[in-house]
């Protein structure tokens, strides 16, 4: 939804929407009943100064809510190959056990730094809130970013489905476990 340029912003940023609301979609059709609040947030005006972001994370400070983790999709709807973690050291730990569940998928690639420019405006405010980002394969992006071919057409719908998995996969260890302190 922050497409600005020549395309219609499918891989940037349709894909991740799609998949974000994908892993609620996913999680109702299994009728997986989560510990926590989980919700597909989707920001605007990520482009042109955060605006969507920075409102977001003011009103879950204003209403004294509680976020655990934040993951962003904001790479293109490509295959999945691991995530990117700004966390904690005790975080990192427990979330780099994590990464043998996804090995079979070549979806372990479990790296530190990571999140989002969306997510980023909720940092400061929850300094023990791990942020995520989906990292997909990369090869093509740039082909599409900001360009006029970033159309529907373009999207792979296997490889947008595989993204979905991996995030509703990551989002349910993070609900099933939470985060170490």
């Amino acid at each position: 939804m922050d497409s600005w340029d020549l395309g219609s912003g499918a891989h940037d940023d349709g894909a991740g929407c799609v998949q974000s609301m994908g892993v609620l979609a996913l999680f109702k059709q299994l009728g997986y009943q989560p510990k926590r609040t989980i919700r597909a947030v989707m920001f605007m005006n990520e482009e042109n100064g955060l605006k969507g972001g920075m409102e977001y994370a003011a009103q879950a400070v204003k209403k004294g809510e509680k976020h655990v983790m934040a993951l962003e999709s904001d790479a293109g709807g490509f295959t999945p190959r691991g995530f990117g973690f700004t966390a904690q050291d005790t975080q990192w730990a427990q979330i780099k056990s994590w990464s043998s569940l996804f090995e079979p998928y070549l979806i372990d690639s479990f790296k530190r730094g990571g999140g989002g420019a969306d997510i980023g405006p909720l940092a400061p405010h929850y300094p023990k809130m791990v942020l995520a980002g989906l990292k997909p394969d990369s090869q093509r992006y740039f082909v599409h970013h900001h360009a006029a071919n970033d159309t529907f057409e373009h999207i792979n719908k296997r490889e947008l489905d595989l993204g979905t998995a991996a995030m509703a996969s990551l989002i349910y260890l993070f609900d099933q476990y939470g985060v170490q302190p």
